[in-house]
């Protein structure tokens, strides 16, 4: 996601960032990574997580960074949701559950 953000700068802005925060409760970790960048077209947003789909033709990539972290994040029992316009930069957060009370639960998945 980080390697994304900083990819998919938006050169023709005078300033770039990516801002990381994170957060975390008795339940959750709560990662927000946002960034000023190039952004991602409303037509694409339905398939950004699709195996080798990639939203620019700019892209020099596989196309499986947001599949493995949608993956990822789905095994972990979490919850990923990504606000992106083009031009207008992207936020990705991130929530994950508290593993070690998920722990018995994530075993269960991986053997099955």
């Amino acid at each position: 996601l980080i390697s994304n953000a900083v990819k998919y700068s938006d050169l023709s802005k005078e300033s770039s960032f990516v801002r990381i925060r994170a957060a975390i409760d008795k339940q959750w970790l709560d990662i927000v990574i946002e960034d000023n960048g190039i952004g991602i077209a409303e037509n694409h947003m339905d398939k950004i997580y699709d195996m080798f789909y990639r939203a620019t033709e700019s892209s020099t990539g596989s196309g499986l960074g947001l599949y493995i972290v949608n993956e990822t994040v789905e095994f972990l029992s979490g919850k990923i949701e990504i606000e992106s316009k083009l031009h207008g930069g992207t936020k990705v957060r991130i929530k994950l559950p508290d593993l070690a009370k998920k722990k018995n639960s994530l075993l269960t998945k991986k053997t099955a």
